[in-house]
């Protein structure tokens, strides 16, 4: 039992980007109800039950029989547990200070062996970095500074580490590579540096958005990093991991200001993410000859030409609506469309042209999905089914089937509203044309000699 001062102190209600849709918090609660453990228990069980087996079932270590199954079932479980405790500490009021250091305590060992069994592979110094980085975090909190509540910061450092550990183990090695968990690395260091500094107070709430742009920015670099030595599948992961970036740097801004610089540095981490990332991208799936030069700039421009003109018609603009498809969705298409129909340049240039027509469809509008999202919350609980599909695709039938996963409903998402004025065009003419032959002939409309005598009022 923990006395009440040991209890963690109560603090102004948090301010997050992501709130939890109620009926997750009540799904949460009915977890926490069944579950009779204190949550430090079962951070124990965690670290003295499930993470020794674990260990010895890894790559090379192989002291326990080599098994995938038994890997992964040890993995989840691993995951499984760090997310129970959590809620049973949250919805039970059993959170507390000793309680989440010794949560996040508990995960370290995992990562400390994930970083030695790539060590051989990935730069020492940078594997130490994002270990003392995450260590920082937790002692500032320690100190009575900070907070270990911060969800993205949380998913990307699980992500990393689930990375370090499919890496280790040698699963998905096209797309799992040295180089991808490198660029990874780095934009989880850039990320969890910020968090440093705006726990110390040095990094002012309204340059949150900045730094999240700055993330996006990281991205496209490696994007195009990636794409000019032809890896086409990571430069598309890291487009879409700067889609997630630049999805936050717009929720942060709304929630604590921003910068006179932000707008700008929105706008260049987009052109390089979803223009220039793109555009090189083109260039090489093309075999760098005069038509992937004419695409290479040909993408680019329309890209920067709707970024432009998304800046100088902010102010007049809904706010829940875009003038055209946004950047990210041409980029995705762009970047998707290289993978899909490799060595079909007929048809991936169809398909840019797509992209560029409807970013620059003006006239037409399209729902703002970040703010659908935020007003019905339960769809973002959807996108671990996504992920999931992604990953079947990828694992079963390689990098293209999890680019059309990407490509389809983007595409789906460019040409609704076309479909929808279609519909609506094809239902007027098809009312206009009943109500035609519901009405009188000529012949019949026409009076007779008694029907035209004047009658008595």
């Amino acid at each position: 039992m923990h006395s009440a001062a040991d209890r963690a102190p109560s603090r102004p209600p948090r301010h997050r980007l992501l709130e939890t849709p109620t009926w997750i918090e009540a799904f949460e609660q009915r977890v926490a109800a069944r579950v009779p453990v204190h949550p430090n228990l079962l951070s124990s069980v965690k670290l003295v039950v499930v993470l020794p087996p674990l260990v010895l079932a890894l790559r090379p270590i192989d002291v326990l029989p080599g098994s995938t199954a038994l890997t992964v079932i040890l993995v989840v479980a691993f995951f499984a547990l760090d997310w129970l405790d959590g809620i049973v500490a949250r919805q039970r009021g059993l959170a507390t200070r000793f309680g989440r250091i010794f949560d996040r305590l508990t995960d370290y060992p995992l990562l400390v062996v994930a970083c030695w069994l790539v060590a051989d592979v990935l730069p020492p110094w940078l594997l130490v970095t994002k270990i003392a980085l995450d260590l920082s975090v937790l002692a500032i909190y320690a100190s009575g500074r900070g907070s270990t509540d911060n969800r993205l910061r949380t998913a990307l450092s699980y992500t990393t580490l689930l990375a370090l550990l499919l890496l280790g183990q040698g699963w998905a090695p096209r797309v799992l590579s040295p180089s991808s968990i490198e660029s990874l690395l780095w934009v989880n260091i850039a990320f969890s540096s910020a968090i440093v500094l705006s726990d110390l107070g040095v990094l002012r709430k309204r340059f949150i958005a900045d730094v999240l742009s700055g993330c996006n920015l990281l991205c496209g670099v490696f994007s195009i990093v990636f794409a000019a030595r032809g890896r086409f599948e990571i430069s598309l992961l890291f487009v879409v991991l700067g889609t997630a970036f630049d999805g936050f740097d717009g929720a942060a801004a709304r929630r604590w200001g921003g910068t006179r610089f932000g707008v700008y540095s929105d706008d260049i981490a987009d052109g390089v993410n979803y223009g220039i990332a793109p555009g090189i991208a083109l260039y090489f799936a093309l075999g760098g000859g005069l038509a992937g030069l004419v695409l290479g700039i040909f993408y680019p421009v329309f890209t920067i030409s709707r970024l432009v003109f998304f800046t100088l018609d902010k102010a007049s603009s809904d706010p829940n609506y875009f003038s055209g498809v946004p950047s990210p969705a041409g980029g995705m298409i762009t970047m998707s469309s290289i993978l899909v129909f490799e060595g079909e340049p007929a048809l991936l240039g169809l398909m840019v042209g797509i992209a560029c027509a409807q970013m620059v469809s003006f006239s037409t509008h399209y729902r703002h999905l970040g703010r659908v999202l935020a007003k019905h919350r339960r769809a973002m609980f959807g996108a671990p089914v996504y992920l999931v599909l992604l990953l079947i695709g990828l694992r079963l039938w390689g990098p293209r089937a999890a680019a059309a996963t990407i490509l389809v409903p983007i595409l789906v998402y460019g040409f609704l509203p076309t479909m929808l004025t279609f519909a609506r065009v094809l239902a007027v003419r098809r009312a206009g044309r009943h109500g035609i032959d519901a009405a009188p002939s000529e012949h019949e409309a026409q009076p007779s000699v008694d029907d035209a005598a004047p009658r008595a009022v």
